[in-house]
């Protein structure tokens, strides 16, 4: 058995920072942190802990993990530290309007090649992700009789959490992937 981790990184930082809000007593709940605009600006992830989080501690079993986001500033060190995390990076350039456009789709040819060249029955292909969008990806990865486990705040859409074999809620769970 391997597993195959895609994390879309800045929506996981987003909301994270929603999440963190509501664990520090800013806020009852995540909807309510999103419509008071109420978020930790502090809170940080640990890559490393939340790659052994995800993955039951099994990071001898990690095939690939891939981290998508927009490329950082020249001189930024965050893509470097998700290096030494045991993360792929796969950044991309920013649209003209600064907004991060084709992430999504990258991560969709990603777990496609992953699923169709290299996973073997049963292997565990872990979505650090929430969107609605990534339905269709669960559901191949099912098909090919492999384990969809999505990981995600407490808002990840029902129905993406509804199609995948496990869930993760990392909501209650902010400490443990907290730097």
């Amino acid at each position: 058995m391997a597993y195959y981790v895609f994390v879309d990184n800045s929506n996981v930082w987003i909301e994270g920072k929603f999440a963190s809000a509501v664990a520090k007593g800013w806020a009852a709940h995540t909807s309510e942190a999103h419509q008071n605009g109420i978020e930790d600006p502090s809170w940080r992830l640990d890559f490393g802990k939340l790659l052994s989080y995800v993955t039951d501690g099994n990071l001898h079993d990690v095939k690939r993990a891939i981290l998508f986001g927009s490329k950082p500033p020249l001189h930024d060190s965050l893509w470097t530290a998700m290096e030494n995390a045991n993360f792929e990076v796969s950044a991309l350039d920013r649209n003209f309007a600064n907004k991060e456009k084709a992430i999504d789709t990258g991560i969709v040819q990603r777990i496609d090649r992953c699923l169709y060249r290299d996973a073997k029955e049963g292997d565990i292909f872990v979505l650090v992700l929430g969107d609605k969008d990534f339905i269709h990806s669960v559901q191949a990865i099912r098909e090919e009789k492999c384990i969809a486990r999505v990981a995600f705040w407490d808002n990840a859409s029902g129905e993406l959490v509804g199609e995948a074999d496990e869930y993760l809620n990392l909501t209650p769970n902010i400490q443990k992937i907290t730097h």
